[in-house]
């Protein structure tokens, strides 16, 4: 789990179960993980106010993960290409470390 926090630092479209709050947190900032200890900033809004928040919590206190791959226009219908296209980039993305690293 700890690994994973590390890759999603600074990245969008991030969901994190934390269990001792029973519940999600949407579109987090993962700002820091290390020691046991993940760091990160959230927004809350209601009629009248938009708070940020910033919470720090046990690592094993996370239970999931979710991470948005792909957002698509729901006014435009995406072409099955546009939508290959931007999941290539994706995997491109996450795989040009490791084919560096085997070099």
């Amino acid at each position: 789990m700890e690994g994973k926090l590390r890759e999603l630092v600074g990245k969008l479209g991030v969901w994190l179960y934390i269990q001792s709050s029973n519940g999600w947190f949407k579109n987090v900032e993962i700002l820091e993980v290390g020691d046991n200890m993940l760091t990160f900033r959230y927004e809350s809004e209601s009629d009248t106010k938009r708070k940020i928040w910033e919470k720090t919590t046990r690592i094993d206190n996370v239970s999931e993960i979710e991470v948005c791959l792909v957002v698509t226009s729901k006014t435009n219908t995406p072409q099955p290409a546009d939508i290959r296209g931007q999941l290539s980039r994706l995997l491109q993305k996450d795989t040009t470390p490791e084919l560096d690293e085997h070099r």
